[in-house]
């Protein structure tokens, strides 16, 4: 089949594209407005929580948005006291630090427990069987999409 068939609804971006939208509305937009956060603000922040210090490289990579966006996100918030950015002085081209400040773990780990929570609760209404398939579909695409070859 070369897809002449094909309805947009059968589309592999159209579903995951949906998919994602339904999440974050029963998901992420739960927490992240509690937060006082926007959702791309969240996502940075919980990336750059991952690791004691990250490029801005790095972080670009981590969180899948573009770069000119993650720059606008993380200048916001350094204005509000959540992350740390530092230039690296031998550097090339003057790249850029992140960490969490205090003021950001402290918001971090207050609120991860409750997001895994949430996270969790809806991983857990499928079998161990759906998850084990939908991870590793998940995961393939990514894969697929990220590989030079596709």
């Amino acid at each position: 089949m070369g897809g002449d068939q094909l309805r947009v609804d059968d589309f592999i971006t159209t579903r995951v594209v949906r998919l994602g939208i339904v999440l974050r509305k029963k998901i992420t937009q739960r927490y992240v407005s509690t937060l006082g956060l926007t959702e791309p603000q969240w996502r940075i922040l919980s990336v750059v929580a991952e690791s004691p210090q990250m490029s801005m490289t790095q972080l670009v990579t981590e969180a899948v948005i573009d770069k000119a966006l993650v720059s606008r996100i993380l200048r916001q918030l350094e204005e509000q006291g959540l992350v740390q950015l530092k230039s690296e002085p031998n550097a090339p081209r003057k790249g850029l630090q992140c960490m969490l400040s205090t003021k950001g773990r402290r918001l971090y780990e207050k609120a991860i427990p409750e997001v895994r929570r949430q996270q969790a609760a809806m991983i857990l209404k499928m079998s161990p069987e759906e998850r084990d398939v939908i991870y590793h579909a998940l995961k393939k695409l990514y894969v697929l999409c990220s590989s030079d070859e596709a």
